[in-house]
């Protein structure tokens, strides 16, 4: 129980910190236990001791020091983490698709250079914007992935069990979602406009836009929704860091949402370009409404797929 009560305090403070931090904490535990009262069980002085010290993620605000923050020590490192992922990610898709772009451009070089630095200081911007609201209103709600448990009386019994490796949530994962829904925004928000099939043909370039630009515009708020939804989903892997039914059931929620929402985009058929329907049905077998339907299916799938694995791993490492 000891060393489950040092996990629980630890895994709330930075990683360059949790070392040192267990060292102090065990010889503090340690040292209170030889004060205990001797005529009670191991087990009981470990309870009283864990009681004494009180709850891990106020023994954590004590290491940290804890003061009112726009975002505060619980979450900043977290914030940190996602932030530099979101620039990067936002970095590396304007960089890409304007350079492919500048291949089939006839601006002049000063032109295109003044462009992507335009383009990138406001998609930079806004990024930090977006990500930093989130933490500030996870900040300012105090926001729990297990809603309730901070207003309970605290009890060393409900500390959580140690990791077991394979119950982990990989940062991997995570990372990788993160840099894809920040590249799917980036697009819709910055760069639809270029979306399309660049070819050549007889010597000279030639551009087919994928979606209708004034369309698009109007499900921006939707695309900004979907966004917030699955940067929440691993915001909560992240900061619980391992699979339980709570996370698990709220994870595949904002999932369901987010696959919902991205259908009906998506099968709205005015956001797609009347030159690249055209194009797709000369070309391809099936109708491009065919194909749609064809994509939402998978779409359904997958988050099915996902869904139920994710409450697979939180029944089966919860119980």
């Amino acid at each position: 129980m000891i060393e489950r009560y040092i996990y629980a305090v630890t895994r709330e403070l930075p990683e360059k910190s949790r070392k040192e931090t267990a060292e102090e904490l065990r010889v503090l535990i340690n040292y209170r236990l030889d004060k205990a009262d001797k005529t009670l069980s191991e087990e009981e002085r470990i309870d009283k001791v864990l009681r004494e010290l009180g709850n891990p993620r106020k023994m954590a605000d004590r290491f940290r020091g804890r003061e009112r923050y726009l975002i505060g020590p619980k979450y900043f490192y977290k914030y940190l983490f996602v932030l530099k992922i979101v620039v990067l990610s936002i970095i590396i898709g304007i960089s890409v698709v304007s350079g492919l772009a500048v291949l089939f451009s006839t601006e002049s070089f000063v032109e295109v250079i003044s462009g992507y630095l335009v383009t990138l200081f406001s998609a930079v911007l806004q990024g930090v914007v977006w990500v930093t609201g989130i933490f500030v209103l996870l900040e300012y709600n105090d926001v729990s992935v297990e809603p309730g448990k901070e207003q309970e009386e605290w009890d060393p019994s409900k500390l959580p069990s140690l990791p077991k490796g394979k119950d982990r949530i990989s940062r991997v994962e995570s990372v990788f979602s993160i840099v894809f829904t920040t590249l799917f925004l980036l697009l819709f928000f910055f760069l639809r406009d270029r979306i399309g099939i660049y070819y050549r043909s007889g010597g000279e370039y030639g551009f087919i836009p994928l979606l209708d630009v004034e369309a698009v515009s109007l499900f921006e708020f939707l695309i900004f929704f979907i966004f917030i939804l699955n940067i929440t989903v691993e915001l909560i892997k992240l900061i619980k860091g391992r699979w339980t039914i709570t996370v698990a059931g709220l994870t595949s929620i904002l999932n369901i949402i987010s696959a919902a929402i991205s259908i009906y985009i998506i099968y709205y058929m005015d956001i797609w370009h009347s030159q690249f329907i055209e194009r797709f049905e000369e070309f391809m077998p099936l109708s491009f409404e065919r194909s749609l339907v064809f994509t939402i299916v998978i779409i359904i799938i997958v988050t099915l797929i996902e869904a139920l694995a994710s409450l697979y791993k939180g029944i089966k490492y919860s119980s």
